[in-house]
């Protein structure tokens, strides 16, 4: 029996091997609780640099284009349509709207973008916010460095500010339950100490803060019908595959209730949304 070191139990576990393999790169799945993931994910330094998001966004784009023309063409399409018929549909903007709105602290409200790239997503959503009557600061956290010296420049110019460094060390910059609302948009599958990150990130929410975040959904009725060739596989800077059963787990490990309608997490999406709280 195979032991691999599962990122959401924080131990190792037995693991048996899965058909989804790339370039060398092999995912697992834990006996114990049916967690997909890379047992051998890049090291921080290396997600940094040689695999960057800002590079291997238009790699993989490319590959698909490439090795699947037709379903990569239909996704741009459903993208563009998407966004003509709802140009302002901005799910984590009215999440955290919302969550602002009944935020039961006394001053101003503090929200932390993790794995925020050049932080166009970040001021979105802080604009969105500010539309709706809300005042908040936004802090960025960045591991590559191109994007967060790019980050940095934008948020500035908002009163905002970036901090350079891995989603765990950046958390652990912030006090104490300081934090109103934490956004991670397709980052948790990135993150190779999901476990160790929520921990961090539960000691920096407020009281009744909340983490609101989107990840690809390996549930969904797509990945099933597409197997290997799912959209959702990224090697090897996606090193978990999360369901709604082994994202709760996660959270329930880390002190956090995860909230999660059907809505949220329809078999028919290849992503799910989540909001976690303090338990």
């Amino acid at each position: 029996m195979k032991f691999a070191f599962n990122p959401i139990l924080g131990r190792d576990a037995p693991v048996d091997s899965t058909p989804f393999e790339r370039d060398g790169w092999r995912l697992v799945q834990c006996s114990e609780t049916g967690f997909v993931f890379l047992p051998n994910p890049p090291a921080y330094e290396a997600l940094a640099e040689d695999h960057a998001w800002e590079s291997t966004y238009e790699e993989e784009r490319t590959r698909r284009a490439r090795q699947d023309p037709i379903f990569s063409a239909l996704g741009r399409i459903t993208a563009r349509l998407r966004l003509r018929l709802l140009p302002r549909r901005n799910p984590f903007a009215a999440l955290t709207a919302r969550h602002l709105k009944a935020r039961r602290v006394q001053g101003a409200a503090t929200v932390v973008d993790i794995g925020c790239a050049d932080a166009k997503f970040t001021l979105r959503v802080a604009d969105d916010v500010a539309r709706r009557g809300h005042a908040a600061a936004f802090i960025g956290i960045e591991v590559s460095k191109a994007l967060a010296t790019q980050a940095g420049r934008e948020l500035a110019s908002r009163g905002g500010r970036v901090i350079e460094a891995s989603a765990i060390d950046g958390v652990r910059e912030l006090p104490a339950s300081s934090v109103a609302a934490v956004l991670m948009s397709s980052f948790l599958e990135h993150e190779a100490r999901p476990l160790e990150l929520l921990q961090a990130v539960q000691g920096a929410l407020e009281p009744d803060g909340v983490v609101i975040l989107k990840v690809p959904n390996f549930a969904s009725w797509n990945r099933l019908l597409r197997g290997a060739r799912w959209c959702g596989f990224r090697y090897p800077d996606h090193v978990n595959y999360f369901t709604p059963k082994t994202l709760a787990m996660l959270a329930k490990r880390a002190g956090l209730a995860c909230e999660q309608g059907l809505a949220m997490r329809l078999p028919t999406s290849d992503n799910m949304y989540a909001l976690l709280r303090r338990a």
